[in-house]
C-alpha cells in the first residue's frame, strides 16, 4: 500500500478509516470531499461528495492537473499549502473554496506519502 491516510470519518467521528483500502463506491458514501493526487498533481482518485462541492464532474477531474485544471480559483493558494506538507506527514487548513455555483469555508486535511503522493479530505463548513 502507497499511501495510508488516517482521518477521521466525519460522518460518525469515530472510526478511523484507511482511504486506499477504499474502492470508488465506498469513498462515494463518504460525507466530505477526496481528492487524491499523483506526486504531479494529477487527479487520481475524485468522490462524489467532491465533484457534488465543486460542480465537477468525477470524468472531468480524472487524470487532469488538479491545481491549474480543477482548482481553477483555489490552485494556487492549494499548492502552497501542499508544498508545505512533507512526505509521510498531515496538515489541516481553513480556506475559504471558490467553486463555480458556491463558496464555502472549508476545513481542509492534506496528507503526503513518502512516496509524495497528496490527500485532500475537504469538509464544508456551512450548515446545514
Amino acid at each position: 500500500m502507497d499511501l495510508f491516510v488516517a482521518t477521521l470519518c466525519y460522518a460518525c467521528f469515530v472510526e478511523p478509516l484507511c482511504l486506499d483500502d477504499l474502492d470508488d463506491a465506498a469513498l462515494d458514501r463518504l460525507p466530505f470531499g477526496v481528492v487524491c493526487l499523483s506526486p504531479e498533481g494529477t487527479v487520481e482518485r475524485y468522490n462524489r461528495a467532491e465533484a457534488e462541492r465543486a460542480g465537477i464532474q468525477r470524468w472531468r477531474a480524472l487524470g487532469r492537473q488538479f491545481f491549474r485544471d480543477v482548482a481553477i480559483r483555489d490552485g494556487v493558494a492549494l499548492s502552497r499549502y501542499v508544498a508545505d506538507v512533507g512526505p509521510n506527514a498531515h496538515v489541516r487548513v481553513y480556506h475559504t473554496l471558490h467553486a463555480s455555483h458556491r463558496t464555502d469555508d472549508a476545513v481542509i486535511d492534506i496528507s503526503r506519502s513518502a512516496t509524495g503522493r497528496v490527500t485532500l479530505c475537504i469538509r464544508s463548513e456551512r450548515q446545514p
